[in-house]
């Protein structure tokens, strides 16, 4: 009966572990945490800035949250999500506004620290949702282009995905 010598037989276990850890990086998955369909775009609204969405499933049966992303593309990366803001209306006689004191809805973007995804659930970020924020971009973002997100979770850690630079 041939055995194999205890170091060789470790080196092929440490082996098979660094391979299965590569592969689960490639994916764009950890800890229950999947990041899929990542896409990326210009602002229309803000020069020199962008915008990057994805889907986030967690599969896991404890909640996490998105708490922070990044992206060589981009001096900063920020999660904001565009929501319907109240803000004043302007007064007076002439003026475009109603009665003093009134406000007016408007849609506007307001940063957020953090974005949780439920244990089972998902969080798609999206056009007039939730979404990261690019801003300072290195360069403008060409369709057909690819940027890499990093992307920092309370518990499952940092995800890095690549994504599709769409036309708008």
């Amino acid at each position: 009966m041939y055995r194999i010598p205890k170091a060789r037989a470790l080196g092929a276990a440490v082996a098979v572990i660094v391979i299965a850890a590569s592969l689960a990086a490639c994916s764009g998955s950890s800890g229950g945490i999947k990041v899929t369909g990542a896409w990326a775009r210009n602002s229309a609204a803000v020069t020199g800035a962008g915008a990057a969405y994805l889907v986030i499933q967690n599969t896991g049966s404890e909640a996490d949250a998105l708490i922070g992303a990044s992206t060589p593309a981009a001096k900063t990366a920020e999660m904001h999500e565009t929501k319907v803001i109240e803000s004043a209306a302007p007064s007076g006689s002439g003026g475009m506004g109603g009665a003093m004191g009134s406000t007016s809805p408007m849609m506007g973007m307001v940063p957020v620290s953090r974005i949780e995804i439920p244990a089972g659930g998902s969080v798609e970020l999206k056009p007039g949702s939730y979404h990261l924020m690019l801003m300072s971009l290195v360069a403008d973002l060409s369709a057909g282009d690819t940027i890499e997100l990093t992307l920092q979770f309370e518990k499952a850690g940092k995800i890095t995905v690549k994504a599709e630079v769409r036309a708008q």
